[in-house]
């Protein structure tokens, strides 16, 4: 509605300046303004559509010149007619309606003068729900453990759902693979398709399904089955405490099961100022590789302390799940 007033405030502005002129005037030779009829009505409502929660509208356009804004009049059951929403389009899709309640619409047109014409046909739909929403998709699972921020969580994400009458998603979560959508393994309803599992602990594996309802109680679907671990923090073996290294140092770590990539990352203080640009790896050694800055690699200088700590990881591309405590080490 907020929408609607503001259209037809625009448009009764636009048939002032219409009609304004010199003097007075709409057409500058003193005759006093050309007058403008209203809009023709539009022509074949029909309903295109009826969904779950949701009835679809179109129309033929306004035999009109110009631009013609369409104002949609609905009224519920026995109720009286108001207007629900405006379109410069011969379309429109009313949705999250309730069930088996009658809707009964019809259109008029608008033009730029501020004529407005009068009803078209009236059509009716009912909703009902006869289908269940469709199974979320693109679900994604990444833990964390990050002990500096304490974090310790496990971050699903999927794509939104589109039906109409949607009502929201559940989450089932197991700490076995296969499964299924049992109310004994439901971890929560959500509205949004996101959900944040902070009862988790670290190095258990967590298998999640994700279904989406709708407002009559249907559930689609399970969704593809995801998974991840919080991986514990990696331990650094060497340098550690300040060790002497040499210009290109070697770095070793203990290794982890569920680890996919690891990756070192170098720094002049325990913070912050990175000067490394290591690849990831699978190994649990590494080579230091310098960043490069103007056209320069940087080079570690000699009897200088630096900073070391590892990021291990479950995802593809390194996505950080866990983060080593800080380690230095000192050049020769």
């Amino acid at each position: 509605m907020k929408r609607l007033k503001i259209l037809m405030v625009l448009i009764a502005t636009v048939g002032l300046w219409h009609c304004g002129g010199d003097g007075g005037n709409g057409n500058g030779n003193g005759n006093g303004p050309i007058p403008v009829g209203p809009p023709e009505a539009p022509g074949e409502l029909r309903v295109e559509k009826i969904g779950d929660g949701e009835v679809w509208l179109n129309w033929q356009a306004s035999a009109d010149d110009g631009d013609v804004l369409y104002i949609v009049y609905r009224a519920v059951g026995d109720s009286g007619t108001v207007a629900v929403d405006s379109t410069f389009l011969t379309s429109f899709q009313d949705r999250v309606l309730e069930y088996k309640q009658e809707y009964t619409y019809h259109v008029t047109a608008l033009n730029t003068a501020g004529g407005q014409s009068g009803p078209s046909n009236s059509v009716s739909g009912q909703p009902f729900n006869n289908l269940a929403p469709l199974a979320p998709v693109t679900v994604r699972a990444i833990a964390h453990n990050i002990s500096i921020l304490d974090q310790l969580d496990i971050v699903l994400d999927w794509a939104e759902n589109g039906e109409a009458d949607l009502a929201g998603y559940r989450v089932y979560r197991s700490t076995e693979g296969g499964l299924a959508p049992d109310a004994t393994l439901l971890q929560r309803e959500v509205v949004v398709p996101r959900f944040v599992d902070e009862d988790i602990e670290v190095g258990t594996v967590y298998y999640y399904l994700i279904t989406a309802f709708d407002r009559g109680g249907k559930e689609s679907a399970v969704s593809t089955e995801v998974h991840d671990v919080a991986l514990p923090l990696p331990v650094l073996l060497d340098p550690v405490t300040g060790g002497l290294v040499p210009a290109e140092p070697i770095f070793i770590w203990g290794s982890m099961a569920e680890a996919r990539s690891f990756r070192v990352v170098v720094t002049s203080s325990p913070t912050s100022g990175e000067v490394s640009a290591m690849p990831l790896t699978s190994d649990t050694t590494a080579v230091f590789v310098a960043r490069v800055e103007a056209g320069s690699a940087v080079e570690l200088a000699s009897g200088q302390i630096y900073y070391w700590k590892v990021v291990a990881s479950t995802q593809e591309g390194g996505v950080e799940n866990s983060v080593s405590q800080v380690e230095s080490f000192k050049i020769r």
